[in-house]
């Protein structure tokens, strides 16, 4: 007696399965094969996620070069009133050439630095931090006098 397995004889009488789907937007272009290539990469989240990162630190290094740059075009320039201060120092005996910069927060003056030639002098430097306070209207706390570098 012979059994026979129907079932496989049924599987094969047309359940194909036939993919009617179109090839999409993407495929139609020049998109489509760089798609189709990076369908086939198994590990294409690791490269979006490099793209990503690289487009970062593009962005980041350009901000940081911005910040940079005008952190040290407003370092070499003096405001006016520091250019005052410094000429009206610099006419004190022994001060020499003389640099300062006022620091502001919220209008009022918080910091002042006065480099000095002749700054190495007890005296010219005592003399200097009261004419600077003077000039300023400010404490002499927060003035710091410093000698210049030869």
């Amino acid at each position: 007696m012979q059994i026979e397995d129907k079932r496989s004889d049924r599987a094969d009488e047309g359940l194909q399965v036939e993919d009617r789907r179109g090839d999409g937007v993407f495929a139609r272009g020049k998109m489509g094969s760089v798609l189709k290539k990076l369908r086939g990469v198994k590990n294409i989240q690791i490269i979006a996620l490099i793209f990503i990162i690289a487009v970062g630190l593009i962005i980041y290094s350009s901000v940081a070069t911005a910040k940079a740059n005008d952190r040290s075009d407003t370092a070499s320039v003096m405001t006016e009133e520091e250019q005052r201060l410094s000429a009206v120092l610099s006419s004190i005996e022994g001060a020499g050439r003389v640099e300062s910069m006022i620091t502001f927060r919220d209008g009022n003056i918080v910091g002042v630095i006065v480099i000095a030639e002749g700054a190495e002098s007890i005296t010219v430097r005592l003399k200097l931090l009261d004419a600077a306070a003077c000039a300023l209207g400010v404490s002499k706390q927060i003035v710091n006098v410093y000698s210049r570098k030869n």
